[in-house]
């Protein structure tokens, strides 16, 4: 990825790097976040613009799954990306096939390997989403 981002990406027309910014949008809003909700509703077009890219007319889906099933796919599955469930299951397991299969040589397995409770890497992602608190302060309750 960095290759493709320093050699492709950097060398991009204005044109090509206004869809990679509709791609950019609809990856962001695969997370759904409770914090770009209202951003992601106002961008709905621009998001949709932006999956469809994904899946035609970029290299993104050269490497990543997205919306359909590919074996081929060597790169993780961008579907849900940074969804609290993408997120849990990432850290559950990252050399499951929607990560980085064997290739994973370096991140441990934390729940797979039973090393975290789910609840803990429950916690763990509703943290990196910035979705641990609730608006008035009070801590979110654990599922």
């Amino acid at each position: 990825m960095v290759k493709f981002v320093t050699k492709d990406i950097a060398a991009y027309a204005p044109e090509q790097k206004e869809k990679l910014r509709k791609v950019i949008a609809a990856v962001s809003a695969e997370a759904q976040l409770p914090a770009q909700l209202a951003a992601d509703q106002r961008d709905a077009t621009l998001i949709e613009e932006g999956r469809a890219l994904i899946q035609s007319d970029t290299k993104c889906t050269d490497c990543h799954q997205f919306r359909k099933p590919d074996e081929e796919a060597s790169a993780p599955n961008l579907t849900g990306y940074g969804s609290r469930q993408w997120l849990t299951n990432f850290i559950s397991n990252p050399a499951h096939a929607d990560f980085y299969g064997k290739r994973n040589d370096r991140m441990p397995a934390f729940g797979a390997q039973q090393i975290l409770s789910p609840q803990t890497i429950g916690l763990i992602a509703d943290w990196l989403r910035g979705d641990w608190y609730e608006a008035r302060g009070e801590v979110k309750s654990v599922k």
